[in-house]
């Protein structure tokens, strides 16, 4: 019998095994692709945003150096409404801090959770293997399906960690709410012939917010949200006619946008589960929680459910997980992350109102929220450690140490 089970090998999953398999805790993930098939696809990467919370595990872990080489900074943000006044800038030397964020390609971040996965004595990784059932009793049992054989494995602790349309959840019987926003996201990494290397945009439009990341040297990484047609429309476009769209919808603080690599659309939902356990299984990241881009708080969200969880098993050895004392585990995991999660959902939600609409009184208030929110360093403060993920801090790994 394994210690814990993680029903789905990506980001989360991964960082989640890396995390929990300390206190010599044995663990197994069941992932249903292939890792290894992971390669560099030049401007056609995707990238992922790393809050500062993000950065403090990765760094308690011990492979934040290796991160680090391959990732870009973000000591700047600039944010602005288009077409209206009002801006809010946000620096990170201002909070003593090296960097707010940091931008790597997915890819390349999780080339190096594998290798620290494959170099642990403590994890195994099951790839190729399908999920196909649950069941609970004393401990839980995970059927799975690699090279056509069916394969069972029994832990004392499950957690799920398998995506917005989690199989494993629908098979636990938890229900789930979907908000569709009616709107999707594009993305696309572009070069630009005037980069700022450690400076991150978030630009509001009446469609929804457009953010160009940096990736390092002339590259950034674009997230655009429009409607559906729009996107549908974009995702068509030439390399050419995209760069001269979104040119008219940025503007020119990067210079001239030269060249777009592959776009991707993507309908945008937010997804929440009814619950965030059932029985020894516990729910992590878009299993439980699929947010709205509009704050880049999805994946740095999905760590936090792991930070937490960490924290309230390290008082307790793997013999414990035998006991009630689970129960009680469960319970208190979920009313601390229900908490944060209503937080992040309530925060992102209120972004899409506010600068999603073309009224003329929401074109109002949201510049002068921009201006309070530059001229007020109380609110400046709040809203920069909310997004660096740092509202709910106070455990040992978002401080930097297991």
């Amino acid at each position: 019998m394994r210690d814990i089970a993680i029903i789905g090998g990506g980001l989360v999953g991964l960082c989640a095994a890396l995390v929990l398999q300390h206190a010599r805790r044995s663990v197994t993930v069941v992932e249903a692709g292939n890792l290894q098939q992971v390669r560099a696809e030049g401007l056609n990467a995707r990238s992922i945003a790393l809050a500062a919370s993000s950065v403090q595990i990765f760094r308690a872990l011990g492979i934040w150096p290796q991160i680090e080489a391959q990732a870009a900074p973000i000591r700047h943000i600039h944010v602005s409404s288009r077409g209206r006044w009002g801006v809010t800038r946000l620096q990170a030397k201002e909070f003593q801090l090296d960097a707010l964020g940091y931008v790597i390609e997915s890819q390349i971040l999780g080339r190096c959770l594998l290798d620290a996965v494959e170099a642990s004595k403590n994890i195994k990784l099951q790839q190729n293997a399908s999920f196909e059932s649950i069941t609970q009793d004393e401990a839980v049992n995970i059927g799975y399906r690699k090279n056509g054989r069916l394969t069972r494995l029994e832990a004392r602790l499950v957690l799920v960690a398998d995506g917005a349309h989690s199989p494993a959840r629908a098979a636990l019987g938890i229900g789930h709410q979907t908000i569709d926003y009616g709107q999707s996201v594009v993305i696309s990494n572009v070069e630009v012939s005037k980069p700022k290397t450690d400076t991150a945009y978030e630009r509001f439009t009446p469609q929804g917010p457009l953010a160009m990341l940096p990736l390092g040297g002339r590259r950034y990484a674009c997230v655009w949200t429009l409607t559906p047609q729009q996107a549908t429309l974009a995702s068509a476009q030439d390399g050419a006619e995209f760069s001269a769209a979104l040119q008219d919808c940025f503007g020119f603080r990067l210079g001239l946008i030269e060249r777009a690599g592959k776009r991707f659309s993507i309908p945008i939902q937010r997804t929440r589960a009814d619950t965030l356990q059932c029985g020894r299984c516990l729910l992590i990241g878009n299993a439980a929680n699929a947010l709205h881009p509009v704050a880049g708080q999805s994946f740095n969200l999905s760590l936090r459910d792991v930070a937490c969880l960490y924290e309230l098993l390290s008082e307790q050895s793997p013999v414990d997980l035998d006991t009630g004392k689970f129960d009680a585990l469960a319970g208190e995991y979920e009313m601390l992350r229900q908490q944060e999660q209503s937080q992040v959902i309530r925060y992102g939600d209120g972004l899409v109102t506010l600068f999603s609409n073309e009224l003329p009184l929401f074109e109002h208030i949201r510049a002068a929220g921009l201006s309070l929110l530059d001229l007020i360093p109380a609110l400046k403060t709040q809203a920069a450690l909310a997004g660096m993920g740092m509202t709910f801090g106070g455990n040992r790994l978002l401080r930097g140490h297991l």
